[in-house]
């Protein structure tokens, strides 16, 4: 009975102490990049704005497929909803399958004459959930690292686009 009680005891103590430290991370995590690309405005919303032009650029929709309809993408377990757009952003909902959404923004500022600075931010909310704070420790490494990649592919796209439409 005492080996009970003590077991008992003991994954309590540990429970509370994981919740504990799960507590001192943030309930909000954004992670976010930038790149400087030389382009105008037009090209850059030319492979921004339009879903089914993410394709020249997101490398997991190569790999996988890919529906596109209107202001909504389904990629593999991913759904991608385009909430609002301007001149110079769009705001998208980015849900994967057992994550919280994101909040998603990609925008592009005028740096200098013909240069743009394009930033691209995930924003997410987490429960208290231990589980789901401690899996936004990952966010920096792993999603940081994909969105530089995908950036470096947008800039191609960018300047091919370019290429193309002159």
């Amino acid at each position: 009975m005492k080996l009970i009680r003590f077991a008992i005891i003991s994954v309590s103590v540990i429970s509370i102490l994981i919740t504990a430290i799960a507590s001192l991370f943030p309930s909000v995590v954004i992670t976010s990049r930038a790149v400087e690309v030389n382009a105008t405005k037009s090209q850059i919303q030319y492979c921004v704005k339009d879903l089914s032009a993410w394709k020249g650029w997101m490398s997991d929709w190569k790999d996988q497929s890919v529906m596109v309809q209107d202001s909504l993408a389904q990629v593999g377990t991913q759904t991608i909803k385009m909430l609002s757009s301007t001149d110079s952003s769009v705001l998208l909902q980015w849900v994967a399958t057992g994550q919280a959404p994101y909040q998603v923004q990609i925008e592009w500022l005028p740096l200098k004459e013909g240069t743009y600075v394009i930033h691209w931010s995930f924003e997410q909310h987490v429960k208290w959930y231990p589980w789901e704070k401690f899996q936004t420790l990952l966010n920096e490494k792993v999603l940081g690292a994909k969105m530089e990649e995908e950036l470096q592919n947008l800039t191609a796209c960018i300047l091919s686009d370019s290429v193309a439409l002159k």
